[in-house]
């Protein structure tokens, strides 16, 4: 699942390329009737009506709510899109025949992941904004511009690590009197934005087990929890993303993330850490995989005093 790093390479694209852009025609194959009565595309009916608040707005610009990708549009309405597990979105000129939609140019765009093309917006330049979903998992929805604050997609949206000040992070994953944490770093109500990847990749920085309860770390410890959080969250976007399953950017490129790895996905590698002779392992925790070094990264059980 995109993390906070691929949805902000991604709304950086969309406010690249997209800003005035009018949106001048609406394409999608999404149709569960699992989806009837809910506010989301993939409900037919739902989506005569999105397709009608969409069509002939020029797009004004583009923001990241949490893991929440909102294109707002000129007329007062936004677009939210949230990517699930294998949703992005692409930019360039694409034409329909019997096998799909297909973009006329060839590179990166027809990287075989970017080919499950499931919704289309086609744009006043001629070119389109489609949005490639191989599981068909993504959200789409929109919302009246004025309503966002209050919507419960939004509303309840906890705020994420760059958002926060060293002491307000604390005082929101203490809201966990217990928990191993792991678990409570990718809970999205606690703190916003890091997943599976990013949470291996802070928690092997800090030389903290994943199993580790919470009740047995101390504030300087998150502290640095923190602080690493949003030095490895901010090199993910730089490198434009994590592309080690099928995450592309707006262009069909793939990020440079995964090459930096230190933990996730290199089980049975050699800790890199300087001076450390063990092996990283993988191992579920809380029902998700995590990677860590058996030999640095302690499990510390002994609770705090209070």
């Amino acid at each position: 699942m995109p993390e906070l790093p691929e949805v902000q390479t991604t709304v950086d694209g969309l406010n690249k390329y997209l800003v005035g852009k009018k949106i001048t025609s609406v394409w999608s194959d999404y149709n569960s009737s699992y989806f009837d009565g809910k506010e989301n595309i993939k409900n037919k009916k739902y989506f005569s009506l999105f397709k009608k608040t969409v069509l002939n707005s020029p797009i004004k610009k583009s923001e990241r709510v949490g893991k929440n990708i909102l294109i707002h549009l000129k007329n007062g309405t936004s677009i939210l899109v949230h990517m699930k597990m294998t949703g992005h979105f692409l930019y360039g000129e694409y034409k329909k025949n019997n096998k799909g939609w297909l973009p006329k140019e060839s590179g990166a765009l027809r990287d075989p992941f970017n080919r499950h093309i499931r919704l289309v917006l086609g744009l006043d330049n001629g070119k389109s904004l489609v949005l490639s979903d191989m599981r068909k998992f993504a959200k789409v929805m929109f919302i009246k511009t004025k309503a966002l604050k209050d919507h419960p997609d939004i509303s309840n949206i906890a705020p994420d690590p760059f958002q926060l000040s060293m002491k307000g992070f604390i005082e929101k994953i203490r809201q966990k009197k217990s928990g191993r944490i792991k678990n409570i770093l990718m809970d999205q109500s606690l703190v916003s934005g890091i997943g599976n990847i990013y949470s291996d990749e802070v928690l092997f920085n800090v030389d903290l087990h994943p199993e580790t309860d919470i009740s047995a770390i101390n504030e300087k410890k998150l502290g640095e929890i923190w602080v690493r959080s949003k030095k490895i969250l901010s090199k993910g976007i730089d490198l434009g993303g994590d592309s080690t399953s099928d995450y592309r950017n707006i262009e069909g490129k793939r990020g440079n993330f995964q090459k930096k790895h230190q933990v996730y996905r290199r089980s049975g590698q050699s800790c890199p850490k300087r001076g450390c002779l063990g092996k990283i392992i993988r191992k579920v925790v809380g029902g998700r995989s995590a990677h860590f070094c058996n030999k640095h990264q302690k499990l510390v059980e002994t609770k705090i005093k209070k």
